[in-house]
């Protein structure tokens, strides 16, 4: 049974309720760290977070766990809030397609990648958050079900309902938007668009995603030379040759392009070919 378009299908979860998952770890990684950075904020005992920050100074004195903590600490409640969001819904959806492994190995190395791409793209800003890993989660998720329609909320907080492959191109433009500017440095604008370009590198190494164009031009010039192979050479002359002839008749031999010319030398060669084995 096909759904329409536009129709949201009943997605079954292949894990069960309790059972460990990349998703839920990351999630609950995520909420506790969140929770500690603003019980520290608020009682005004911060400064140590600090120590987590990624920045180029700091992790090219030795200091090389920032690459690694960076990701626990966000730059506002609604940076937090955000990331959480997307890397629930949409890590919900993929990770029972590409398996856990793939998953957790995409968001590390995404957050990785990302943060060092930002650290050297961010003129000496400290960066913060897991965006380079939720911007990989979600461009996987476009690329393997672009047309998926989904409703979004976080505890009917934030309702949202919009197509995967236009959540992954408003986040790129808001990245690419950000990295331009310099603007919101300290969310890693660069890393974001290196996580994106990772989760659909990814995605289509494992088999999902449209073809590309020019993936689609070799298929269908292969297809179309079968074709002429399996062709007799009447057949040939009708459907190939006929118009070509009927081209040149009305614009000159010169109108013919590279295609057509060498339609005209298989056409001569099944010809040949055809009075060879009828002597």
């Amino acid at each position: 049974m096909s759904f329409p378009r536009r129709q949201t299908s009943a997605y079954q979860r292949t894990w069960s309720p309790g059972r460990a998952s990349g998703v839920l770890v990351f999630f609950w990684t995520m909420i506790f760290w969140g929770a500690t950075q603003a019980a520290l904020w608020m009682t005004g005992a911060g400064h140590p977070l600090g120590l987590l920050k990624l920045d180029l100074r700091h992790f090219s004195e030795g200091e090389y766990w920032r690459l690694f903590s960076y990701q626990f600490l966000h730059a506002s409640p609604v940076h937090f809030f955000a990331n959480l969001l997307v890397l629930w819904y949409a890590g919900r959806e993929i990770e029972p397609i590409i398996g856990r492994v793939n998953f957790l190995w995409l968001c590390l190395l995404a957050n990785a990648i990302g943060g060092a791409v930002s650290m050297y793209a961010g003129a000496g800003a400290a960066v913060i958050g897991f965006s380079a890993a939720v911007a990989a989660v979600l461009a996987a998720y476009a690329t393997i079900m672009p047309e998926l329609e989904a409703g979004f909320s976080f505890f009917h907080l934030f309702p949202l309902r919009c197509r995967a492959k236009y959540l992954a191109a408003a986040m790129i433009l808001f990245a690419a938007t950000c990295a331009a500017t310099r603007t919101l440095p300290e969310i890693g604008p660069a890393g974001i668009l290196t996580g994106s370009v990772l989760g659909w590198v990814w995605a289509r190494k494992l088999g999902f995603g449209n073809p590309l164009w020019f993936q689609r031009r070799r298929f269908e010039r292969t297809q179309r030379e079968l074709r002429i192979q399996r062709m007799n050479a009447e057949d040939f002359v009708r459907m190939e040759i006929d118009p070509i002839l009927e081209k040149i008749s009305r614009d000159g031999i010169g109108s013919l392009s590279r295609a057509e010319r060498k339609v005209l030398e298989l056409g001569r060669g099944k010809l040949c070919s055809q009075a060879e084995s009828g002597d």
